[in-house]
């Protein structure tokens, strides 16, 4: 079964309660069938996971999937944030591929860096078609919290069971 750390849907849950309020919170996990908190450093099943992006995108839009996973490293807390903002961009995308491991039992991430671009892949990460879309959301909001300016751009990948993005910065 491919699972991810419940921090992954408790990001969006709040996201969800942020945007919408204990309302729409609530009808996203009757959606998703969560009946109970899911503790962010348990295993959390994906299909469920991904029921409460597609409740996003079936109730709000698809603009906001990608807002909700943009939500996640924008929220990491005032610490972490400004760690993020002092290594930059290059070094917390090379971090990214030691979490992904940790996070996702399933899938692995290969980036490649070369002056002011990136490119990154996500194999075996499309799970539904709103996976893609979450995880460019994931990678703007990298850029953001390093203060990076610059673009992230979805690409054809090589499999239609992965995700591919470009990532150009000054």
């Amino acid at each position: 079964m491919k699972q991810a750390k419940g921090a992954v849907v408790n990001s969006y849950l709040k996201f969800i309660k942020k945007k919408w309020g204990i309302h729409g919170l609530q009808e996203a996990m009757k959606y998703a069938g969560i009946t109970r908190q899911v503790k962010d450093s348990e295993w959390f099943p994906m299909e469920k996971t991904d029921r409460v992006l597609e409740w996003i995108a079936k109730n709000r839009g698809m603009e906001y999937v990608v807002e909700a996973g943009k939500y996640a490293p924008k929220n990491m807390g005032v610490f972490t944030s400004f760690f993020a903002a002092v290594i930059g961009i290059e070094k917390m995308l090379r971090r990214a591929e030691d979490t992904y491991r940790t996070v996702f039992n399933f899938g692995e991430i290969n980036i490649t860096i070369g002056e002011n671009r990136a490119v990154v892949e996500i194999k075996g990460a499309r799970l539904t078609e709103y996976s893609c879309p979450a995880w460019k959301g994931a990678l703007e909001g990298i850029m953001e919290v390093t203060r990076t300016v610059g673009s992230v751009k979805s690409v054809e990948p090589d499999s239609p069971e992965d995700c591919k993005f470009v990532l150009e910065w000054m």
